[in-house]
């Protein structure tokens, strides 16, 4: 059976994608226009930047300076070609500003350990769950060997909703 999301081939009777694990049953629809479009669509459409990904043994003020270098409010932790921390400007604000003493520490000290990451097939609406779920602003995106690939943040998917609804109620008022 073809996946109607990324044309695998699966094995007949499979409830989910091999590849991109989209569900391979009928979707009923009977929700608006805009939720459908958040299951539908998969987190590609939200163009993910680049991960910016750093060793665990950088400093955090070297991390810092890094974040603010790039405009960016996380970095990734790989080890290996393995995605392994997120290091947040939350960690900065709960973790540091107490004690400024930590910012000579290395970033494997405060950063979040083997961080929740979704694939570049799973949908926006499985995004926002996890999102939602974990109270994350920030998804790393992996590939099949936990490679970071990408990421996305809240501000993605709200640029993504607030262009779905304009364009739905564009095409309400035409």
């Amino acid at each position: 059976m073809k996946c109607p999301y990324c044309a695998h081939d699966n094995i007949p009777g499979s409830d989910l994608c091999d590849a991109c694990h989209q569900p391979l049953t009928p979707h009923e629809s009977n929700g608006s226009e805009l939720e459908e479009s958040i299951i539908r669509h998969s987190i590609s459409v939200l163009c993910p930047k680049d991960p910016i990904e750093i060793n665990k043994n950088l400093s955090v003020r070297e991390a810092i300076n890094k974040m603010t270098d790039h405009n960016i409010g996380c970095l990734l932790i790989e080890e290996n070609d393995q995605l392994i921390g997120i290091f947040t400007e939350r960690d900065v604000l709960y973790k540091i500003s107490d004690d400024l003493s930590k910012l000579n520490d290395p970033v494997e000290k405060h950063m979040t350990a083997s961080p929740q990451s979704i694939t570049k097939f799973d949908s926006i609406a499985y995004a926002l769950h996890e999102m939602d779920l974990g109270g994350y602003r920030h998804l790393p995106i992996v590939d099949d060997h936990s490679k970071p690939t990408g990421i996305i943040s809240v501000r993605d998917i709200l640029r993504f909703l607030c262009v779905k609804f304009a364009e739905l109620k564009t095409g309400l008022e035409a």
